[in-house]
């Protein structure tokens, strides 16, 4: 009973601690425009919270080795409150001293959502529960999150204040780090989870980035995602905030706007789980970013109605749920176990780049061209990027070509050797995942390996020996391919037994006829006319 109460206390302290950095994303900026009604400042802030948060979610997890993964999900939470108090106590005044407590408040943030990751599997473990089960509710809990820290921080702004939603916030932090102090128990060495040693940190780094370099489906993907992550920002702390103080002038739509898209992405992400199995993946991906992506945008720009903003932005949620499945989906059929770890930081890296930039690019967009006018270039520069998909169908159907939903079936042996094989003949760069062919071909007397992606061929035409076949055909668990494989082996020995047989069997013959030519020669009569064989 502990160990699950350490579960429910671990999923609930997941649950608060998102909708305090919900809450915090929306009332840090509105204090910042009601203190200094300056669109440019807020920019200023939401990158200084931004990018310090995404480099500490890459750099903390040596934190986490060293200190332990439960002491630094405490102590981050405890910080994050004391960080949120002195924003509360000190934020109204100096812009700098704000600036710096901002930015101090996402490097906390980036190291404890990460602790917190990797405190679950071994409290999973611990409660007997399914990690399939547990991490639908881990989703589920986040999206759920997203929609009451909104709304709160909506109704708190509007009965308290920006700064008593602050104050609010910051005991959402202390409530969390107490739920796990109190409830979360967890062995030494899973709070000391192993590092990989097989090459050093710097040496990862390279070998991830290049896997993402040569992957070029993976890497458009990724550019994309950074481009309307970068809008998306935009839209969360300048476009939305600018447009509800000029056309509405109460917070409280701040909240409804941000629940109407939270709720329209659980109510689709439902959808989209009960009809994977039936809808085509690019088809759907290419959809939902038409529907959900640049029509938010633009919807702002040509109507001041909140009930059209709210239609408009549920419809964009449900339209938007099957980006990120798909992404996941993705990144797993296509990276290779061994790298996940180095890859999924890099891209992740890459994709909420965008972030820190898109509050400095909304506030530029909106000082240059006006609330509309920005509007109008964040709307259709978000529809240009999501074109990469429809101009570059030909790579992105393959998408279609990953994982339907379910658990995958194991590769069987046999096509993963023959992966492998062309892997190290130079025909394939790519993981057993990846959804190549390679094929073994016996045709015109000679062994052949042969690769493709689909219809396309990946490379010319291999020739291997027949000895090179057969080893590697034996190491296959398939015994029909091994006794046909052989059976072409033998009556090529045969053949070539014959054909040496009558080879010797010539050079028998001419060498007979040699030895009596030379016999003859030698006793050639002197004095006749005609020269002499030699």
């Amino acid at each position: 009973m502990r160990r699950r109460a350490a579960l429910i206390g671990l999923l609930g302290a997941e649950l608060v601690s998102t909708v305090g950095s919900r809450m915090s994303f929306l009332a840090i900026p509105w204090l910042v425009l009601v203190t200094t009604d300056d669109p440019t400042k807020v920019g200023v802030v939401a990158f200084a919270e931004a990018l310090p948060y995404i480099l500490a979610g890459i750099f903390g997890t040596p934190l986490a080795d060293r200190f332990g993964v439960r002491e630094v999900s405490i102590g981050t939470d405890l910080g994050s409150a004391l960080v949120v108090g002195a924003i509360a106590a000190f934020g109204g005044g100096d812009f700098t001293v704000l600036v710096a407590l901002v930015a101090t408040l996402g490097a906390l943030r980036g190291v404890g959502d990460k602790s917190k990751r990797v405190l679950l599997p071994p409290v999973v473990e611990a409660s007997g529960t399914p990690m399939a089960r547990v991490t639908a509710v881990f989703s589920a809990l986040n999206r759920m999150a997203m929609v009451i820290g909104a709304a709160v921080a909506g109704v708190l702004i509007a009965w308290l204040g920006p700064v008593g939603a602050i104050w609010a916030d910051a005991a959402t932090f202390a409530a969390c780090a107490g739920v796990v102090v109190v409830l979360v128990r967890i062995t030494r060495e899973q709070n000391h989870p192993a590092r990989g040693a097989q090459e050093s940190y710097w040496q990862g780094l390279r070998t991830g980035f290049g896997f993402v370099r040569r992957e070029r489906l993976l890497r458009s993907l990724v550019g994309m995602m950074f481009v309307t992550n970068l809008f998306n920002q935009a839209s969360a702390v300048v476009f939305i905030p600018m447009w509800v103080r000029e056309h509405l002038g109460s917070p409280v739509a701040l909240g409804w706007i941000g629940g109407a898209f939270a709720l329209g992405a659980i109510a689709g992400g439902a959808a989209f789980a009960a009809l994977v199995m039936r809808l085509p993946r690019y088809a759907t991906l290419v959809i939902g970013y038409f529907v959900g992506g640049a029509p938010r945008f633009l919807v702002l720009a040509l109507s001041d109605d909140l009930r059209v903003a709210l239609a408009v932005s549920f419809v964009s949620g449900m339209a938007m749920s099957s980006v990120n499945p798909t992404y996941g989906l993705l990144m797993f059929e296509r990276v290779p176990r061994a790298m996940q770890t180095r890859v999924f930081g890099l891209t992740g890296a890459i994709t909420f780049g965008g972030i820190p930039l898109g509050g400095m690019v909304g506030a530029w967009a909106v000082e240059t061209l006006g609330l509309s006018g920005g509007l109008w270039l964040a709307g259709v520069a978000y529809f240009a990027a999501t074109l990469t998909p429809v101009f570059g169908w030909r790579m992105w159907r393959q998408i279609n070509d990953i994982g339907s939903g379910r658990a995958a079936p194991d590769v069987p042996l046999w096509q993963e050797y023959l992966s492998e094989l062309g892997r190290r003949m130079g025909l394939v760069d790519t993981g057993p995942a990846v959804p190549v062919s390679v094929t073994l071909a016996y045709a015109g007397g000679g062994w052949t390996v042969t690769a493709r992606r689909g219809r396309r061929r990946l490379a010319r035409p291999y020739a291997v020996t027949s000895a090179a076949a057969l080893q590697h055909v034996a190491a296959l668990e398939l015994p029909e391919v091994y006794e046909t494989v052989e059976e072409v082996h033998l009556a090529r020995r045969r053949d070539a037994q014959l054909r040496a047989a009558a080879v010797r069997a010539n050079l028998r013959e001419l060498e007979s006829t040699l030895t009596e030519l030379r016999a003859a020669s030698a006793q050639w009569p002197p004095g006749q006319p005609g020269e002499r064989p030699r």
